[in-house]
């Protein structure tokens, strides 16, 4: 059984014995401090967990400028990034790539590294997400797979349902119930809520572990009839 919008906010309410409208109304243009607490939690396990529910792959353009390129504005980790259908480009720090390509204009080939800008030089209201350059500067405009975890739409009052309340439900729950102790000032209840988070997540685990075995030893079943049939 999932827990829908309304139904986590009334949990909430519920396990921490808070109703207050300091808890539950936002004040101004602001947000409520239990959908600040949902939301939280949303994006702690996203980070978290390494669920296959979470994973996303799409491609970029490198582009041939110095300039950064933009990712994905829902990526919340990177998992990896390389050449479509090519070789892994490798992580480095912005002061490698910008020593790797002291000439720019002249130094240019074949990709090999990846480095996120830093904030400062590109984060504005204007491009609010996370830009990376690239080393030597691309000769051609090249296309690049990424894989990522991606933000999964979360509660809210025009979102009843995701896949976090229907599948995860104890795990979120736990997770809301930390924040809302942190904003509660409850230390010792947030250390009760820890554990059930721990325990929740440790679960899931277990079952996103069998779910992907399944998954691979189905997909090898079909792999070796499909040999047996292209046999005979």
């Amino acid at each position: 059984m999932g827990l829908t919008y309304v139904q986590l906010k009334q949990a909430i309410q519920d396990w921490t014995e808070n109703d207050s409208t300091e808890f539950t109304t936002a004040t101004g243009s602001g947000t409520a401090p239990i959908d600040v607490c949902i939301a939280n939690a949303e994006l702690r396990i996203m980070k978290e967990l390494d669920l296959n529910a979470f994973r996303k792959t799409t491609t970029i353009a490198s582009g041939t400028a110095t300039s950064g390129v933009a990712m994905p504005e829902d990526l919340v980790v990177l998992r990896f990034l390389r050449i479509q259908n090519g070789d892994m480009l490798y992580e480095k720090d912005e002061t490698f790539i910008r020593e790797f390509t002291k000439n720019p204009t002249s130094g240019t080939g074949t990709i090999q590294y990846y480095s996120y800008q830093r904030p400062g030089t590109q984060y504005t209201s204007s491009n609010r997400y996370t830009n990376i350059i690239f080393a030597p500067t691309p000769g051609v405009d090249t296309t690049c797979e990424i894989g990522y975890t991606y933000r999964v739409p979360g509660l809210s009052a025009s979102t009843a349902n995701t896949y976090l309340g229907d599948r995860c439900q104890d795990t979120l729950l736990n997770a809301c119930l930390i924040e809302a102790a942190t904003f509660m000032k409850d230390p010792q209840q947030l250390t009760n809520y820890q554990q059930l988070y721990e325990r929740s997540v440790q679960t899931l685990g277990v079952e996103e572990q069998v779910r992907m075995r399944n998954t691979e030893l189905y997909k090898g079943e079909l792999r070796t009839l499909g040999r047996i049939e292209g046999d005979r």
